[in-house]
């Protein structure tokens, strides 16, 4: 790419430098503005200015103007309607590769007049969906309940400004309009920070921006699609969606108009860290880890963290609470990174060696909030390598693991991922010892062990962390048996050890009558890998393609716990859930495995199976194909699936 010249000889700014006013270098592919601010992507160079009637996907209106006769309309009987016209808008006309004008233009202010619109007719059914989600699921929250809670005070406090003016309540519609005009105003302000501030202080000026509003709407779409009890939420509010995922579908497009609001300023700060990050969990609950939405926001986010962990500057004039939370916000993208890129099979895009990722402190959120002399207390409690001492299973417990197990699935994915590796066998070997002794080196509370008692109730977070040291070695035998057609007897033992841990886990929810996330989550990511693994086990023995010992492969127990497993599948995720389509598919795959495997003088397969079978991902729907080019889970669909059932695996 070069950039044009003026009449002077000197050549044009890109575009950012130029909407900011700003001395451009015009180097390419970017400029060092544009690299310093984070907006690399952004950084072009036009032959010509951009003209102002330029119409983008909020400006097709030459003649719209907030004090001409067009008139915004607030009343919102149909949140839908609004949201699919929102979702239509970015869909039919959004300009990757154009640069955000630098003011927000009349259709951007009318866009957001309806988002507060939005939000202060349903602040209550918010409020209640947003105490779910941090509820349910905490580690799938940068925030902590108080600073959740603290921006919807901070609106109903903007709403009740608003309404209580009787001048307001005369023109509603233009009070919105002034309202999201200030909205973009403030977005565009930098934060200016001092080690003294508050969290209420800080929060305050966040609920005053487009990251405040699109952070509450990513939260109470994780609420609407973790609620358990949907039907007396329709019954308690009015205008409520017939089911929770057109909710967070609309959640998710609302957010997204949050976003492309905060590339105006072009400000990289803490606060749209948190959005972004929200943003990719709420999209991968509503549309699961293997949908590459998520995978393509985590670009901007990855670019967001490393602009916040290269800031030293910066750390001088934040208050303690701010450094911590950012220590979070950079854990749970870097774990978030490493989940998707094993999901997807790619290479992730935050690594350890170029990020500065530290271990955030084991403490609550209170403690990060409270004032000096309590927080100090606190950390005193801690030991030399920031774990509590006194057994508490916390958030902050959970993203301290995650960096832990994130580490080890880098180095995973690179064995997985490299074109050529040598002496792969030892590399395996010495990752998996790496990540034994991480298990070994946490403190004990932390350990849990099959058949241990939840005399603690911490069952449904401990099991999930024994699993994801289990699936390490899970994904390195797969990479043995894919790379190198060796391990298969390791991938099949950890399988055994998966499926049963999974088994014991949903028992443990059935029991307790309460459910969580968590148990749908953990069957569909760990459960049906290994479940898979373990069908194409009994596939093989009964093609007599296997040598493995009884005494390595317990085939009727096996039978029975997969019988038990894939009769789990159809309720343990739920039909709104990302995920239910390809635990569908598992299960069904599962059945027919069995269906073959029991039926006496079964069909011939077409042809052998291939020497890697076990290490197919059944995740992101990876065909098996015989050596003959037929697609195995297609042909035994069609043996013994009834008609109107035939929606391939594959």
């Amino acid at each position: 790419m070069t950039s044009s010249s003026r009449r002077n000889g000197q050549g044009l700014p890109c575009e950012p430098c130029r909407t900011a006013k700003l001395r451009c270098d015009n180097v390419t592919p970017a400029c060092q503005n544009c690299v310093r601010r984070g907006k690399s992507d952004s950084c072009v160079y036009l032959a010509a200015p951009v003209a102002n009637t330029a119409k983008t996907w909020y400006s097709d209106n030459d003649n719209l103007s907030i004090n001409g006769d067009e008139k915004l309309s607030v009343t919102l009987p149909n949140n839908s309607a609004v949201f699919s016209d929102i979702g239509n808008q970015f869909k039919r006309t959004l300009h990757i590769d154009s640069p955000a004008p630098a003011r927000p233009d009349p259709k951007q202010i009318q866009l957001g007049a309806r988002l507060l619109a939005l939000l202060v007719e349903n602040i209550p059914l918010y409020e209640g969906l947003a105490e779910t989600a941090v509820e349910v699921w905490p580690e799938g929250c940068v925030l902590g309940h108080r600073l959740v809670s603290g921006i919807f005070e901070s609106l109903d406090d903007m709403n009740a400004a608003l309404t209580s003016d009787p001048t307001n309540a005369k023109d509603l519609q233009s009070s919105l309009l002034r309202w999201s005009q200030k909205v973009f105003d403030d977005s565009a302000k930098p934060f200016s920070l001092h080690p003294s501030m508050t969290p209420e202080e800080y929060i305050r000026r966040v609920a005053a921006r487009w990251e405040g509003i699109g952070l509450v709407f990513t939260v109470v779409g994780q609420g609407a699609m973790l609620e358990r009890d949907w039907r007396s939420i329709r019954e308690r509010e009015a205008n409520v969606p017939r089911d929770q995922k057109s909710l967070a579908a609309q959640a998710v497009n609302a957010s997204d108009a949050c976003l492309q609001f905060c590339d105006l300023s072009g400000a990289v700060d803490d606060s749209l860290g948190w959005l972004l990050f929200q943003h990719i969990n709420l999209l991968t609950l509503l549309y699961g880890e293997n949908d590459p939405r998520a995978w393509r926001k985590l670009a901007d986010l990855s670019t967001t963290v490393f602009t916040l962990s290269r800031g030293p500057s910066e750390e001088k004039r934040s208050p303690f609470f701010l450094l911590e939370l950012r220590k979070r916000l950079v854990a749970g993208a870097y774990s978030i990174d490493k989940q998707l890129a094993t999901f997807l099979g790619r290479p992730p895009q935050i690594s350890w060696r170029y990020y500065d990722v530290q271990f955030p402190l084991d403490l609550s959120y209170d403690e990060i909030l409270a004032e000096p002399k309590v927080r100090e207390t606190a950390i005193s409690k801690l030991d030399k390598t920031g774990w509590n001492t006194q057994g508490i299973v916390g958030k902050a417990a959970w993203m301290r693991i995650a960096l832990l197990i994130g580490s080890t699935r880098e180095q995973i994915l690179e064995l997985s991922l490299s074109r050529r590796i040598e002496d792969l066998s030892r590399k395996v070997q010495e990752v998996s010892q790496q990540s034994h002794k991480t298990w070994n080196d946490l403190p004990g509370f932390l350990r849990w062990r099959p058949g241990a008692s939840d005399s603690n109730g911490h069952t449904n977070v401990l099991v999930p962390l024994y699993l994801n040291f289990l699936y390490n070695d899970f994904l390195l035998y797969r990479v043995l048996v894919r790379r190198s057609q060796s391990g298969a007897e390791g991938l099949i033992s950890v399988s055994q050890n998966i499926l049963s841990t999974i088994l014991e886990l949903i028992g443990k929810e059935i029991g307790s009558r309460t459910g969580t996330y968590n148990v749908g989550w953990n069957a569909s990511s760990f459960g049906i890998p290994a479940a898979g693994v373990l069908a194409i086990e009994l596939l093989r023995q009964a093609e007599s393609q296997s040598q493995l010992s009884a005494s390595a492969f317990r085939r009727s127990e096996v039978i029975q716990k997969l019988t038990v497993f894939a009769s789990h599948l159809q309720y343990v995720v739920r039909p709104h859930d990302g995920m239910y389509e390809v635990s569908q598919r598992a299960r069904k795959a599962i059945s027919n495995i069995l269906d073959r495997i029991l039926t006496v003088n079964p069909p011939p397969l077409p042809a052998t199976l291939p020497a890697d079978v076990l290490a197919t991902n059944w995740l992101n729907g990876e065909p098996v194909i015989l050596d003959d080019g037929t697609d195995l889970f297609r042909w035994i669909d069609n043996l013994y699936s009834d008609s109107s059932r035939r929606d391939s695996w594959a």
